[in-house]
C-alpha cells in the first residue's frame, strides 16, 4: 500500500514520482516494481547530513524559510528539490532547483510542526532536523 506524499524511483529510467493519493496497487515503471526511497539515515552518513538536510527557519516576512546551506551547486551534484509538508499532510509546497541556484524557499504554510525534506541528485532524500523515513 502506498502512502500519501511517499517517493518511489524507477531503478531502470530513474522516473521519481510522489504519491498524492494512497492506495493500494504496487506502482510500476519499466515494467518493474518502484522502490520506496526514504530519507537517508543521518546517523551512518559520514557528515552528509549536514550539507543536504534543509533547515527550517523565519524569513524577514515572518514568512518560513526553507534553506540547504552547505550544499554544492555544480552541474554534476545539485539539490534537485525541496518540499515542506504540514503535520496533518493536507498542505505541501515543492520547489526545483538548478545548478548555481541558491537553495532557498519561502512557504506561507502556517504549520508549527511543518516538516521539510530535500533531494540530492546524487546523495538522495534528506530530512530536517535528522528526523528519518
Amino acid at each position: 500500500m502506498t502512502e500519501k506524499f511517499e517517493l518511489y524511483k524507477c531503478n531502470v529510467c530513474g522516473n521519481l514520482v510522489e504519491v498524492r493519493l494512497s492506495g493500494v496497487g504496487v506502482l510500476v515503471c519499466c515494467g518493474e516494481p518502484m522502490e520506496l526511497v526514504r530519507a537517508k539515515n543521518t546517523h551512518d552518513d559520514e557528515g552528509l547530513s549536514e550539507k543536504h538536510s534543509p533547515v527550517i527557519g523565519f524569513g524577514s516576512d515572518s514568512n518560513r524559510e526553507i534553506r540547504v546551506i552547505k550544499h554544492p551547486m555544480i552541474n554534476e551534484h545539485y539539490i534537485m528539490f525541496v518540499e515542506c509538508i504540514s503535520q496533518d499532510k493536507n498542505e505541501a509546497k515543492i520547489k526545483y532547483f538548478y545548478p548555481e541556484q541558491e537553495v532557498i524557499m519561502r512557504t506561507d504554510i502556517t504549520d508549527e510542526n511543518l516538516s521539510a525534506r530535500s533531494y540530492c541528485n546524487i546523495h538522495g532524500l534528506y530530512n530536517d532536523n535528522e528526523k528519518e523515513e
